[in-house]
């Protein structure tokens, strides 16, 4: 009796002053904890790195196949350094990632964001192509088509303006 009376007084007095000490937590506290968890996870505090290194680990995460590394160096990446000149190859990177695993709408959104963003870049053509490609995947014909008449005629002799081509010819 002794016993079940001492379980009770833990569990109504101590146990609510518990979870109130953890509820008030401030927003640098819950800050402080992210940023430890990852440090813990990829090993280094990627606020320290410069935005050459944090862009080759977030490449050596996506050839690795390590998603969980890539996700949280893509995230810092560009809230970090939006204005990159990596910029458009990290999120390139991550729209590739995703129409690997087959998430197409994640990948539209990386390739629509490119577009959008990043207009003159080097990735902008690619990106535009990779969009078609998903729409093909999709089975999205119409769609697909329509992004590739578009890179045919924006961007005239580059490679994925042939790739678009003959790609439109297979879909007859």
């Amino acid at each position: 009796m002794r016993h079940f009376l001492r379980m009770t007084w833990i569990v109504l007095f101590i146990f609510p002053l518990v979870s109130q000490a953890k509820n008030s937590k401030s927003k640098t506290s819950n800050e402080f904890s992210e940023q430890a968890l990852l440090i813990e996870l990829t090993g280094k505090d990627q606020g320290k790195l410069s935005e050459v290194d944090l862009y080759s680990e977030l490449v050596a995460a996506y050839q690795s196949q390590d998603e969980i590394g890539f996700q949280s160096r893509l995230q810092t990446f560009m809230s970090r350094f939006p204005r990159s000149s990596f910029a458009d190859n990290a999120l390139y990177l991550a729209g590739r990632k995703a129409l690997e695993q087959k998430r197409y709408a994640q990948a539209l959104k990386y390739f629509q964001r490119i577009i959008a963003e990043y207009p003159r870049s080097n990735r902008a053509v690619s990106a535009q192509f990779a969009k078609a490609m998903a729409y093909k995947q999709m089975n999205l014909t119409t769609e697909s088509r329509k992004v590739m008449k578009e890179v045919v005629q924006k961007y005239p002799g580059s490679p994925e303006s042939f790739r678009a081509d003959s790609e439109m010819r297979l879909l007859n």
